[in-house]
């Protein structure tokens, strides 16, 4: 569907806002971002697009705290991953994506609350990592949510801010570029989404910018405070897609 100027000014707005929480947080454009593209357009014309930004992205941001990023826990969410996908595709193929989605949405709004209240994850030996990144891999695949066990993992450990800004920033920007492979080999990044990302893309640098600058002069708590309340809202979305 083709967009027109007004459209189009929406739609950078939408960016905009979702970059800066990017910046900020480490994560939860694409919450913003799916959540409002695809009131201006189909979602197979929207998510090609948001999984080029995506990268593009992480590929802004991550220069700067990429000596924070714990690449070893990394290394085990992306294994778990690539070990989970396949399972979650195979459990949406056998059951109600629905009340799946409902299920993982309230377990991650009562973690986000529990992490709000101070709990945090007493170890994260290999074993844990690599589950959670099945998890991950898991969830993505059956109901397209995979996200949210590794923020909950992260938020929940005794890291500070900016090592799990940083490595979220890292893991969300690897698992998107497996995004793109996957609607380039389906077709779906076509010319007209190329178009449309090179109107974006420079909106997008914008809002990640000015949201790094305000990590770069946020408390620890304020950083911490806004992260868990977009993994809320991601829960509360989740819920309220399924229903």
């Amino acid at each position: 569907m083709d967009l027109t100027v007004a459209e189009f000014a929406i739609a950078a707005s939408i960016v905009f806002v979702g970059a800066m929480v990017r910046g900020f947080t480490g994560f939860g454009a694409s919450l913003i971002w799916i959540s409002g593209l695809t009131f201006l357009m189909d979602p197979d014309e929207a998510v090609p697009v948001i999984f080029c930004l995506e990268v593009l992205v992480s590929a802004q941001l991550l220069p700067a705290c990429r000596h924070e990023v714990d690449w070893s826990v990394l290394k085990g969410l992306l294994l778990g991953v690539l070990v989970g996908m396949p399972l979650g595709t195979a459990l949406l193929l056998a059951v109600n994506p629905d009340p799946m989605r409902i299920v993982v949405s309230v377990v991650v709004l009562i973690s986000a609350i529990a992490l709000g209240s101070g709990m945090t994850i007493p170890t994260r030996g290999r074993g844990a990592t690599v589950a959670t990144g099945v998890a991950s891999g898991a969830f993505n695949g059956a109901v397209a949510t995979g996200g949210p066990p590794v923020i909950v993992f992260f938020l929940g450990s005794p890291a500070g801010m900016g090592a799990i800004r940083a490595s979220l920033i890292a893991f969300f920007g690897i698992t998107d570029i497996i995004g793109i492979v996957i609607v380039a080999v389906t077709g779906l990044l076509d010319g007209t989404a190329l178009i449309r990302l090179a109107v974006l893309a420079p909106v997008m640098f914008g809002g990640a910018a000015i949201g790094a600058r305000g990590f770069g002069g946020a408390t620890e708590e304020a950083v911490r405070r806004t992260a868990l309340v977009m993994l809320s809202v991601l829960a509360i979305a989740g819920i309220v897609t399924a229903l």
